[in-house]
């Protein structure tokens, strides 16, 4: 059994465990529920969520400017200053003494997350002992009186409070366990995407060391690539009327004079040799899969507002939970309809613009034309006609943001059928139904998550939706980090450091079958 399946397992098994403690009673035979109606639950249920979310944000922010403070004032490793010197001025991207930026490791990054969202939930449980060794829930009992004056029923005694508390404790921690198994088949989805471009750009250098640019009708994958660049480059030099300030940002980053006369070609040209969209897009997808892993402070925020609104809905409208639920269904479905119309929306853009490229002969043609058609054309759709819009803001991040709020709120309250003893026990038919459509939806989840957000936060990132985040990651990597010494020079210097075997060599072991070319050259030479 791999590390990963060991510990997923070792994590249910915990929460089962936690889960028996919490809500086993000598006298669970008898009904003696505290509330007559489930809103009744429901409304405390909600109250106690807010104030543990809360807590919980506070320590988060607490812990991560301990953290901060330890990392940037109070911490020194060898080669600090070396690393310092190299990067030069400071940026969002971590880089190494090499200048390459360092790449996340997503894997690495959630399992982390995980550690500290359970040493939040340890401090929540450290509050319960101490809120009920020091009376605290004796006393919320006897201000809440058990029933109200217009007869809503609340907790009667301290141990009904303790009691709710340690339920909605569990709760929590088994929805953080189910929402990060959701994020945790993102990761893997994303991982291969990540893995599939770093191949895509090792194959697209090698062509370019043999001059087989536009000669790729033999590999559908690279020829996708390379049309996706030349998308996004087109649209590059198009910023040099569109948006004047980000082109002359762009400029100034490749060390070009604007006001030369032949800037736009000097860009052109740049970009052509050194720009690695597999870089870029990378650099996209694990930013949208970290903040999906991090839980943003406006996600908590949501959650916090929402379960306010439900509270309201709980006392005053006289309304259950599960009569809610729906709703959030039925945003997540919407979420997942608005990515599928994006990504099917950009991907037809980019198959035209493959095809328009793919029928012109002449290389000065296919630059010539295409720019022209991607702008005639672009002005008449609907994603150019909304590109002022996504130019100003991430909608991706929105986006995204929303689906963790309905994707966090969907685990819990499938956290809350796996804990309800008293539905178990009274109406086991109706909850082992409940838990089955959940399961189904989970699953549901877990296949379409890895497939259709990488895709969606990769056609984000090429126009019309490049935003202030987008330009942040394509400015800092313009020249491709991962481009050897070599690429820096000229085509005529490049051809003549290399031999034709070690060129064919290199096409050969990024193509798998280097074996075959030393044997074939081998029984030549024989």
């Amino acid at each position: 059994m791999s590390p990963m399946k060991a510990f997923t397992w070792w994590t249910l098994l915990f929460a089962m465990m936690q889960t028996a403690h919490a809500l086993y009673q000598p006298d669970s035979g008898k009904s003696d529920k505290w509330y007559s109606k489930e809103y009744e639950f429901n409304y405390c249920e909600a109250v106690l969520v807010i104030v543990f979310v809360v807590i919980a944000v506070i320590f988060e922010v607490v812990w991560h400017r301990l953290v901060h403070l330890a990392a940037t004032k109070g911490s020194y490793s060898y080669g600090d200053f070396h690393d310092s010197e190299i990067a030069g001025e400071a940026t969002p991207l971590e880089r190494d003494s090499h200048g390459n930026v360092k790449h996340k490791k997503l894997l690495k990054e959630q399992i982390a997350r995980m550690g500290s969202e359970f040493m939040t939930l340890g401090l929540l449980a450290l509050l319960i002992f101490v809120v009920n060794q020091t009376g605290g829930f004796s006393s919320l009992a006897k201000q809440t009186q058990g029933t109200h004056e217009d007869g809503f029923a609340f907790p009667a005694t301290g141990e009904d409070w303790l009691h709710l508390a340690e339920v909605v404790h569990i709760q929590l921690f088994l929805a953080v366990c189910l929402y990060f198994i959701l994020i945790l088949c993102l990761v893997k989805g994303s991982i291969r995407k990540i893995k599939k471009w770093e191949k895509l750009q090792l194959r697209h250098k090698a062509h370019s060391k043999l001059q087989l640019r536009h000669n790729l009708h033999w590999d559908g994958e690279l020829k996708k690539h390379v049309a996706e660049r030349e998308y996004l480059i087109r649209h590059m030099l198009k910023w040099k009327t569109e948006r004047p300030e980000v082109f002359s940002r762009a400029l100034k980053d490749l060390n070009i004079d604007p006001e030369a006369s032949d800037s736009e070609q000097q860009f052109e040209r740049a970009v052509n040799e050194h720009f690695s969209l597999s870089v870029y897009l990378a650099l996209n997808l694990e930013n949208g899969v970290m903040d999906s892993i991090q839980i943003h402070f406006s996600t908590w925020l949501g959650i916090i507002v929402l379960m306010g609104l439900f509270a309201l809905l709980h006392r005053y409208a006289k309304t259950d939970l599960i009569a809610v639920l729906p709703w959030f269904l039925v945003a997540s479905c919407l979420l997942f309809a608005a990515m599928v119309v994006i990504l099917h929306r950009q991907r037809r853009q980019l198959t035209k613009f493959t095809k328009d490229r793919m029928r012109l002969d002449t290389p000065g043609a296919t630059n010539s034309e295409s720019g022209r058609s991607t702008g005639s054309e672009g002005a008449k759709t609907w994603l150019q006609q909304m590109c002022t819009i996504h130019q100003k803001i991430s909608s991706e991040q929105m986006l995204l943001r929303t689906l963790q709020i309905c994707l966090f709120l969907l685990s819990y309250a499938f956290a809350r059928v796996l804990v309800d003893y008293h539905d178990w026990l009274n109406e086991f038919t109706t909850t082992l139904l409940i838990f089955s459509a959940f399961t189904i939806l989970f699953l549901l989840l877990a296949y379409f998550l890895p497939r259709t957000v990488p895709d969606f936060l990769a056609v984000t990132a090429l126009p019309p939706f490049v935003d202030p985040v987008n330009l942040e990651f394509l400015f800092k990597q313009l020249l491709d980090d991962h481009m050897d010494t070599q690429a820096i020079l000229k085509p005529s210097d490049r051809a003549s450091q290399m031999s034709h075997y070690d060129v064919v060599s290199e096409l050969a072991e990024v193509m798998g079958v280097r074996s075959q070319l030393d044997q074939r050259l081998s029984t030549q030479h024989l």
